[in-house]
């Protein structure tokens, strides 16, 4: 190869995109047109998922409501375990989760209370920018009292989550010593 053609590959690369700039494309009248209505069709989706929201929203703390009047009706004194105004009354609370705040993340959720994803899916739920980075999916935030009562639901109270959280406990030890069990064994080697 002759020493002229050697070109190297940041130099092509550089010169493919000053051609690339001088040869800018026009839309047409259609495709512009097309992408306008895609536009408008994207937005009235959004717009739809966020009414949506709203009135899932509001049916559920309509029906807290609903659930907290009928038990002050009937005479019973509401639960001073409840954090929240318009929440319903709290079953039985652990020692750690007293002082806790009031919405609990989606991975506490599933660690502490041993809930599934397809449990936490039927939640309630507020949505907060990300703390880690402000472009990522939205943080989930689930009401701790929701949560907890589905769990001691599921679990058939506080004794049967705790037994639950318990058990997890140990099949993850129990993995984690068998994953590293043959960690600090040397390999003998074979000699003839």
């Amino acid at each position: 190869m002759a020493p002229r053609e050697k070109i190297s590959i940041f130099a092509y690369a550089s010169m493919s995109r000053i051609t690339h700039a001088h040869r800018k494309m026009a839309l047409t009248e259609e495709q512009m047109k097309r992408m306008m209505i895609q536009r408008e069709r994207a937005l009235e989706i959004k717009r739809k998922k966020n009414e949506d929201r709203e009135r899932a929203a509001t049916a559920a703390t309509a029906a807290a409501a609903v659930q907290a009047g009928a038990a002050t009706k009937e005479g019973a004194k509401p639960n001073d375990n409840n954090i929240g105004d318009n929440e319903a009354p709290c079953t039985e609370m652990e020692e750690w989760e007293r002082g806790e705040s009031k919405l609990v993340t989606k991975e506490e959720a599933m660690r502490k209370y041993c809930l599934p994803l397809g449990t936490l899916a039927v939640c309630s739920y507020e949505e907060k920018a990300n703390p880690r980075h402000k472009g990522w999916t939205p943080m989930r935030l689930y009401n701790r009292s929701e949560v907890r009562k589905r769990a001691h639901e599921r679990f058939n109270g506080l004794d049967g989550l705790v037994d639950e959280r318990r058990r997890r406990e140990r099949k993850r030890f129990a993995k984690d010593m068998e994953e590293t069990k043959d960690l600090f064994k040397t390999k003998k080697s074979k000699t003839p």
